[in-house]
């Protein structure tokens, strides 16, 4: 019996050794699924959109290229440009909604458009014409409106005088209207004073012309 449960046992160990030396390996994983290829990028375009001015004034734009060129006149047109090499695609038209919807964050944070006044004066004068003197009250209330730090008083005149004479009548008219500003709180360092003399006419004229509009003070106020 001794000898039978010695014979056994080895009889299992030697099957327990044959058993380890010929388990087969675990099976490789499986490879994994090659990832979904991404859509293509749609191609980067130019987008030029033609708004409205504020005054309600025409205006317009050309885009030019290599390839060609496009003009917009009309507000809420827009014209695309793909690339360089290829010429701007034809004026087409687009809400007032999608404007916002592209432009509106950059739309916030633009300034609020400036603002200008024209003030008249007498003959050889500095002194503001009775018309002019009335409309001061409207240029210090947009500058109160808009707490305007920049305000730019820019002095003309007609083509009766001497062009230094003229360059020196633009200056002191700006000044009344700078010195009357100020009477009205505005600070002197907020007014910005130049004169143009009778190089920028509004009424085109020879020499020795008496012309009302051209005498006058430009007021900007940003």
């Amino acid at each position: 019996m001794r000898t039978a449960r010695i014979a056994l046992a080895a009889l299992m160990l030697s099957c327990m050794l044959w058993s380890c030396r010929h388990t087969p390996p675990p099976a490789p994983p499986p490879a994994p699924a090659p990832a979904p290829q991404a859509a293509a990028p749609a191609p980067k375009q130019n987008l030029f959109v033609l708004l409205p001015e504020p005054d309600g004034k025409a205006s317009g734009i050309s885009i030019t290229n290599q390839a060609g060129s496009q003009t917009i006149t009309q507000p809420y047109q827009e014209v695309r440009v793909e690339s360089a090499t290829v010429a701007p695609a034809a004026p087409v038209a687009v809400n007032q909604a999608e404007v916002q919807r592209l432009f509106g964050t950059l739309l916030s944070d633009l300034p609020e458009a400036e603002v200008a006044f024209t003030l008249h004066f007498g003959e050889n004068s500095d002194a503001l014409d009775a018309e002019s003197q009335a409309a001061v009250a409207n240029v210090v209330k947009a500058i109160q409106d808009r707490h305007s730090t920049a305000i730019s008083l820019i002095g003309h005149t007609d083509t009766t005088g001497t062009p230094q004479a003229n360059f020196t009548l633009g200056l002191r008219r700006a000044q009344t209207v700078a010195t009357i500003l100020q009477r009205q709180g505005v600070e002197a360092g907020n007014l910005f004073v130049e004169s143009h003399g009778d190089a920028d006419l509004l009424v085109k004229t020879g020499r020795n012309v008496n012309e009302r509009l051209n005498r006058r003070v430009e007021v900007i106020v940003r």
